[in-house]
């Protein structure tokens, strides 16, 4: 009880209680340059419920508004790669019946389509390495995207198959850049490489796989570069910490809380100031966070007075059950 107290002497405003729309900014605008979410506790002095209350109801109007208004989209040429990153625990160290009992724990990936032209992240999807991760991934992407595009990957062998079958379109291509490295890909090599970082490139070739991409422009350096700033300021990626996600949903709405203010907040040097938004024809001028914020709230307005609504209806039926059962009991002889 006395440890009660003195958290609620140190945070006064509960997690139960709304904080305000400047916190809120200051809040997301720290969590997106890197700022751990116990940090960001201590700085604005908030609870840890509160912060991550932010993260999930940002990350999702974020989510939901990428995947309504990033349609139509005129992209010369998409870079596709995929980022590894565990939820709760190393896949390596989980039995095959663990892994079972526990599919939102293990290895996962991020599978993004960076547009290098206007640096926007046309689509992004953390899940598996699977046959089905690959055709959902692009699946979505070709309904995003109109019109003859240029697409490089990998070469991971699951790409080829959907993009044959969503991008049947004129004028599409499809190559690959496969990077070899020093050191041969033994069992050796690849710890060593997850211990201690890339290895070192010796060369990468690049090959078409499906039409007559252009190869002096088939690469994948910006969307690994784009991981690159993933892995700096989105502390759930950073490797060797305990900052990684221990929630599958939660990683989730954290990558799209990230990819949300890159998208729509961010300048891009190379873009002379706009964001990756703009630059695509997507939004006329860049947003701020308290931008972001309001455009929250007008997502979570609608469902939290449904969900209110709902409650009471709940509450009032519950309590014409009781009354009809009390007065039941005094009809009875």
């Amino acid at each position: 009880m006395l440890a009660l107290l003195a958290k609620q002497a140190e945070y006064p405003r509960m997690a139960n209680q709304r904080i305000s729309a400047e916190k809120r900014a200051f809040i997301i605008g720290a969590l997106t340059e890197g700022t751990p979410v116990n940090a960001c506790v201590r700085m604005f002095r908030v609870t840890k419920p509160a912060v991550l209350r932010v993260i999930a109801e940002t990350g999702e109007a974020l989510a939901r508004y990428q995947s309504t208004h990033f349609r139509n989209l005129r992209c010369a040429r998409l870079e596709l790669d995929e980022q590894w990153q565990y939820c709760g625990k190393h896949g390596q160290r989980m039995s095959p019946q663990e892994k079972r009992d526990n599919p939102a724990k293990g290895d996962f990936w991020l599978w993004c389509a960076l547009d290098p032209d206007s640096k926007l992240v046309v689509s992004q999807r953390v899940s598996g390495r699977k046959w089905q991760d690959a055709e959902d991934f692009v699946s979505d992407l070709s309904r995003r995207v109109e019109g003859p595009v240029q697409i490089t990957s990998d070469a991971l062998a699951q790409y080829e198959r959907p993009i044959r079958y969503y991008f049947q379109r004129e004028g599409m291509s499809y190559g690959t850049e496969t990077k070899v490295f020093v050191d041969p890909p033994t069992l050796a090599s690849w710890q060593k490489s997850r211990r201690n970082g890339i290895q070192q490139i010796a060369k990468a070739t690049r090959e078409a796989v499906i039409g007559k991409p252009n190869l002096q422009t088939s690469t994948t350096a910006h969307v690994e570069r784009l991981f690159l700033s993933v892995r700096q300021e989105l502390t759930r990626f950073t490797r060797c910490t305990l900052g990684y996600s221990k929630s599958l949903k939660m990683h989730r709405l954290s990558v799209s809380l990230h990819f949300g203010i890159y998208n729509l907040c961010r300048r891009h040097t190379s873009l002379g100031g706009q964001t990756p938004a703009q630059a695509a024809g997507i939004e006329s001028s860049r947003w701020s966070f308290e931008d972001v914020v309001k455009m929250t709230d007008a997502y979570w307005q609608p469902i939290l007075a449904k969900r209110t609504a709902e409650k009471a209806q709940s509450r009032r039926a519950a309590e014409d059950e009781a009354f009809m059962a009390a007065l039941a009991e005094l009809e009875k002889p």
